[in-house]
């Protein structure tokens, strides 16, 4: 673990969670919950985070909301959680509360036309196979490819596809493993504001993902909790703490279920108790 907000005083913050009376936890699924896998259908939870977060979610004074790239009817049966937390998805273009309840933003007319042009050029240059089609956005994913058809997919999208779509008003971002072509008006950050914009201030939040996509959380989350970076390796980022998963993703799991308190010890966690081998790193 590596606290990366010079500002950020970890026993200062471990006092707050202790003491707040509910914890809202928004989480990240590929690659935060879960390792990358070439084939998108395969990408389950690492081992244990299904079980960290039913524990979390069994306390009433605890709240997941999981924030996501897929499509909601994608991300349910891969996150395989009972009963499932409320679900993001499409970067917050689609809501599922618990209760059953969906609710999709609608396109305007120029960015669904924008949308059906981008599908059918990238199908007629032969990329729809590399294609995930979401509300509002297109994914066009490279992970698995050669350097060299990496180059070639992404050239095309670039300069072929998106030049012929900037009247519709889409945006184009790269994500870790590709390139979306997206409808703008909704992204992590807003689903963040939304959902605190309906909290009081007894609640105390922590945002975690991995993402150049989850960087909009991260800021969007600032003075109402903590943005947390989970990857391997460390990345330019706007986030406070940087931690790797799967260890060290499942102690803060443990860590935030107990509110701030480890539960190998029963005290209140502070700078002496630690992530499982490593050690708390503060940025220089």
């Amino acid at each position: 673990m590596k606290i990366l907000n010079r500002k950020l005083a970890w026993d200062r913050l471990m006092g707050e969670w202790k003491r707040a009376r509910h914890h809202l936890l928004f989480l990240d699924y590929d690659g935060t919950l879960a390792p990358f896998h070439v084939e998108r259908n395969k990408a389950r939870p690492y081992p244990g985070v299904k079980k960290a977060i039913e524990e979390i979610m069994a306390s009433p004074s605890h709240r997941v909301v999981i924030i996501s790239g897929r499509d909601v009817s994608d991300l349910a049966p891969l996150l395989g959680v009972e009963p499932l937390p409320e679900l993001w998805g499409a970067h917050g273009r689609q809501r599922l509360l618990q209760d059953g309840t969906s609710v999709i933003t609608p396109l305007s007319p120029d960015q669904e036309e924008g949308m059906e042009t981008a599908r059918s050029l990238l199908k007629d240059m032969g990329l729809w196979e590399l294609v995930e089609p979401k509300p509002g956005c297109l994914a066009v994913h490279t992970r698995g490819l050669s350097s060299i058809e990496t180059k070639a997919v992404e050239e095309k999208v670039t300069h072929q596809v998106f030049p012929r779509l900037r009247a519709s008003g889409l945006d184009l971002h790269r994500f870790d493993g590709g390139l979306e072509i997206r409808a703008p008006g909704c992204h992590k950050g807003e689903a963040v504001k939304t959902v605190l914009s309906e909290l009081d201030s007894s609640w105390t939040s922590a945002y975690l993902g991995d993402d150049l996509t989850d960087e909009d959380a991260f800021k969007a989350i600032k003075g109402r909790g903590l943005a947390v970076l989970v990857r391997p390796e460390p990345r330019a980022t706007s986030a406070d703490l940087w931690i790797r998963p799967p260890e060290e993703l499942l102690w803060f799991l443990r860590l935030w279920r107990e509110g701030g308190e480890d539960e190998r010890t029963g005290n209140q966690a502070r700078g002496s108790i630690q992530p499982p081998s490593h050690h708390t790193e503060q940025e220089g």
